[in-house]
């Protein structure tokens, strides 16, 4: 065992020396024939231990992030031979690892449009083919939460257990994964018109170094990180997980699937009662009551906080626009096709300014009558807390007439036609 250690500390010491010098200038072709020269028997754990050293030893948490796409490179054919770590159904990195999945899909469609745009002639019209492009990079905008429930959930984890480093380097690197979508998404916005011989460029040197970010971080979570994580972590730290995952949301994917570990004594786990009743400053409801109330009332509601998050749907059985939990956790910004995006934008600035607190439309989806209203939301200060978004179907109203003072059940009315 011993001999077994020493050999993989020699592996990681020279490891760290070639990425030395790599920080030091060195050509990365050069450095990667060495390593791959003496690399035939390392693993992820390898790649984890060097990077906690280098940071311990005193190489700036800043280089070790600029490093981090070159020495991953350099070492991607050792790391191709892990295999994506595999846990049972509902596990918070399964769940990891479908989201994953979804992101690719989404990733994979954004360079075949690119692809679609590269065969066009350069006096093209590329703008319908560049908002469908722009529709794909509001959808991996989604990684904003699987990245906050890696950073909030599971790196405190690392930190505990005395490995704070990495986690700053990757949630450095997913910070720049977020500038790079927001900054491309924020070009798109800003153009009513594009030729294909611009938009090639604008793909070129913006699109796909974004799309490629997304990709190598998944790379990175499923090579490294989450491997390793699963490593570092018990059964009842991956339930505490677990149970706070809801909260932040989920990336383009829900598990169908509720997770409990095996051979975990239930006191062992931090499971908060949901049976208490929920106090209101008008009455009070148990958790199902309340449930029921929002399933059952003839109309939908959606709550955006005031930081434009989607942070809650009611679910009717007859719900006029579809959601789903995905959304939850998403900018509303990136639920609207990009053809409305500005009118979002203006109805929060107007309701955050404290302008208006209130927008109504009305549109007709085939023989119903759609009513919409948007409120803003008010603290106890008068300060902006979020938007109510109200959808109600009219047509059966709006065909009201006379008066009805006997009591008749609709669904006998239904019957005896």
């Amino acid at each position: 065992m011993s001999e077994l250690i020493n050999n993989r500390q020699n592996r990681i010491e020279i490891m760290k020396t070639l990425v030395r010098q790599l920080h030091d200038g060195s050509a990365p072709s050069k450095v990667k024939s060495q390593l791959e020269t003496m690399l035939k028997e390392a693993d992820y754990s390898d790649v984890f231990r060097m990077e906690i050293q280098l940071i311990e030893e005193g190489v700036p948490q800043e280089s070790i992030q600029d490093l981090c796409d070159t020495h991953t490179h350099v070492l991607r054919k050792q790391l191709d031979l892990q295999e994506t770590p595999e846990t049972s159904l509902g596990h918070p990195v399964h769940t990891f690892i479908q989201e994953n999945a979804a992101l690719t899909e989404r990733t994979g469609l954004v360079k075949l449009l690119v692809a679609e745009i590269e065969s066009m002639d350069n006096n093209d019209d590329a703008l319908p083919k560049m908002r469908e492009i722009q529709l794909q990079l509001n959808e991996l905008m989604d990684t904003d939460k699987h990245y906050r429930r890696k950073e909030n959930l599971i790196f405190p984890y690392f930190e505990k257990k005395g490995v704070p480093g990495v986690p700053a380097v990757m949630w450095g690197k997913d910070d720049e994964v977020r500038d790079l979508l927001k900054g491309t998404i924020a070009g798109l916005q800003g153009i009513d018109s594009i030729e294909a011989s611009e938009a090639k460029a604008y793909n070129l040197f913006t699109v796909i170094p974004s799309v490629e970010a997304v990709d190598e971080m998944i790379y990175k979570e499923e090579k490294v990180f989450l491997p390793t994580a699963l490593d570092l972590l018990s059964d009842v730290e991956w339930y505490e997980i677990y149970s706070q995952t809801e909260e932040i949301g989920y990336c383009l994917y829900v598990p169908e699937f509720e997770w409990m570990p095996e051979d975990i004594e239930l006191d062992q786990l931090d499971i908060k009662s949901m049976d208490g009743k929920i106090q209101l400053p008008t009455g009070l409801f148990t958790l199902e009551e309340m449930i029921s109330m929002f399933q059952t009332l003839p109309f939908d509601m959606t709550f955006v906080d005031k930081d434009d998050n989607v942070r809650f749907f009611s679910d009717s059985p007859e719900r006029i626009f579809d959601r789903t939990r995905a959304i939850l956790g998403r900018k509303v910004q990136y639920c609207h096709p990009p053809s409305s995006v500005n009118i979002v934008n203006q109805i929060l600035e107007d309701f955050k300014s404290g302008k208006e607190t209130q927008a109504r439309f009305w549109i007709n989806m085939g023989p119903k009558l759609i009513y919409i209203v948007y409120y803003a939301l008010k603290g106890k200060n008068d300060e902006y807390l979020g938007t109510l978004e109200v959808t109600q179907d009219l047509t059966d109203i709006k065909n009201i007439e006379g008066e009805r003072r006997i009591l008749t059940y609709e669904n006998a009315q239904k019957e005896r036609k």
